[in-house]
């Protein structure tokens, strides 16, 4: 606790006393350890680009709570060329940054120019359609060309420029005034400062202590109804929940789900939760005996109890899907065909030639919730006559063998990048080799699994302007993997939060990173 009163101290700010915060503050208890720095063109963890949603913003955004309809956000307006490569957006004028600055069409050059310049690991969801800084042109004042190499559909385009760290604009003289000849771009001051035209001003980050954010009473949509926003470094679930008990706090960001059950029926909290774009799936290398036959990757699917482990292991934070585009993304297919059924499983295995089954290493990382995972699809396997061996290991060397493609069984999470199917249909289901020499080398290539002619429907559908033509493609795209591809996916995560009822106006988006604080407001 000394650690909050020193931050507000040296802000001048009165700190309340316990269980007292005030109606113009939220308090949010949270994990901050993963934030690396606040320089939108470094940002990629989901909990950074939430915090700096307050304080950014980007050229387009999404209907709250509708991920398919895309609105204006710094750009009023947009249209697209005939040949469907240049995209010109139309900036809203009066919008200014916390600087008093106002918001041009030099300032969005710049940001997207500085973060191709950068090329901090992020960059790949910008440069994979917009790889070169002229392809980003001033038309005037408050009109901006962005050209693509190929022609994207405007979900797409929107899902990119929309995306919070990369495409975020800046204040490009107050970026200049603070640049140096070793550090033109002023990589190291955005690293703890804003330049943003958000509803929220960044006025205080101290690394695992505390972030607070003021109100911009200028924004251009108006002033948000909370004066102040302060995020609490708590990493431990319990000391959150112990803090949400007391009052010290408005919202609890990381309980556990068991936790999050105690307040269904709490009188003063309120649980809120919406299915997160995630995937928690289970892979089988398709290059490698015994998965290299499809009757034994479809003997998997039907063995799997996946109930036990929605509702016993993650006790209900999980929701039911076994396709690859989550529910809430446009283009996801609802279809749950497969479920335990062990007699229909066997026969598959004795027609794929192993009916008394096979010995396998079942790859996972160190966290309980996997673990657990593991051990039931152990369980689950051994009515089949199948003996899995479970390897744990910490993350880095998972992966690390996980991407060399030295594994034959796992279990593993993926989640979107961006709001637009292609951002998993790559991953998933796009590869025609098993070479180096493949374009896009992430889940279906790290699997082995090769299927040319679905890899070309997956660059079809990115390119398709007709969303109802897109959304069949994705529908196809999906069932092929479905039925013949290397995965069981086992569930959607649910994102859960608890926080006090009397904070209003708090609305969780699918992608955490888009959940915006402007409308919230509190009653107490």
């Amino acid at each position: 606790m000394w650690r909050l009163v020193v931050g507000l101290v040296v802000l001048g700010l009165c700190l309340p006393a316990l269980g007292q915060i005030p109606k113009d503050t939220l308090v949010i208890g949270a994990r901050t350890g993963i934030i690396v720095d606040f320089d939108p063109a470094r940002i990629y963890e989901v909990f950074t680009a939430f915090v700096a949603e307050q304080f950014y913003e980007q050229l387009v955004d999404f209907e709250r709570g509708d991920f398919t309809k895309i609105e204006p956000g710094i750009a009023e307006s947009w249209e697209v060329s005939e040949d469907g490569l240049t995209w010109t957006f139309h900036i809203r004028k009066g919008v200014k940054f916390h600087s008093g600055n106002e918001l041009t069409a030099d300032d969005v050059v710049y940001s997207l120019r500085r973060s191709l310049a950068l090329n901090f690991h992020p960059i790949w969801i910008l440069a994979q359609y917009v790889p070169d800084p002229d392809m980003i042109q001033k038309i005037d004042d408050y009109t901006v060309a962005i050209t693509t190499t190929e022609p994207v559909a405007e979900l797409t385009i929107a899902s990119v420029l929309g995306f919070q760290g990369i495409c975020s604009i800046v204040d490009s003289e107050l970026v200049k005034a603070h640049a140096t000849p070793e550090d033109p771009w002023a990589n190291e001051w955005l690293k703890e400062h804003d330049a943003g035209s958000g509803p929220f001003k960044l006025v205080r980050w101290v690394r695992e202590e505390i972030i607070i954010l003021e109100r911009f009473d200028d924004y251009w949509e108006g002033p948000a109804s909370i004066k102040r926003i302060i995020i609490k470094d708590i990493p431990d679930p319990a000391a959150q929940k112990l803090a949400l008990d007391k009052g010290d706090i408005d919202i609890a960001w990381d309980l556990l789900p068991e936790q999050v059950d105690m307040y269904r029926d709490a009188a003063g909290f309120k649980v809120v939760e919406t299915p997160a774009w995630g995937i928690t799936y289970v892979a089988m290398n398709a290059g490698k005996p015994p998965f290299d036959n499809e009757l034994v990757r479809d003997a998997i699917r039907w063995a799997i109890d996946y109930d036990a482990i929605i509702y016993g292991i993650m006790k209900g934070a999980a929701i039911p899907g076994q396709t690859f585009i989550p529910k809430g993304m446009f283009g996801h297919l609802p279809e749950t065909p497969y479920h335990k059924d062990i007699e229909r499983a066997k026969k598959l295995l004795t027609a794929a030639g192993y009916p008394e089954g096979f010995e396998v290493e079942l790859l996972t990382t160190d966290r309980p919730d996997r673990v657990a995972i593991a051990t039931q699809i152990q369980a689950d396997l051994a009515e089949l006559g199948i003996k899995v061996n479970i390897r744990q290991m910490v993350g880095a060397q998972f992966y690390e063998l996980y991407r060399a493609q030295k594994h034959t069984f796992l279990v593993a999470g993926w989640g979107a990048d961006y709001a637009d199917p292609d951002a998993l249909a790559k991953p998933f289901a796009h590869c025609c080799t098993t070479g180096p020499e493949a374009k896009v080398r992430q889940l279906a290539w790290r699997n082995m699994y090769v299927d040319c002619d679905t890899s070309i429907l997956v660059e079809q559908a990115a390119r398709e302007l007709d969303a109802t033509k897109r959304e069949q493609m994705y529908f196809e795209i999906q069932r092929r993997v479905l039925d013949k591809g290397p995965y069981a996916i086992l569930y959607y995560p649910l994102r859960q939060i608890v926080m006090r009822d009397v904070v209003k106006g708090f609305h969780l988006a699918h992608m955490e990173y888009y959940t915006e604080l402007w409308e919230v407001s509190k009653t107490g």
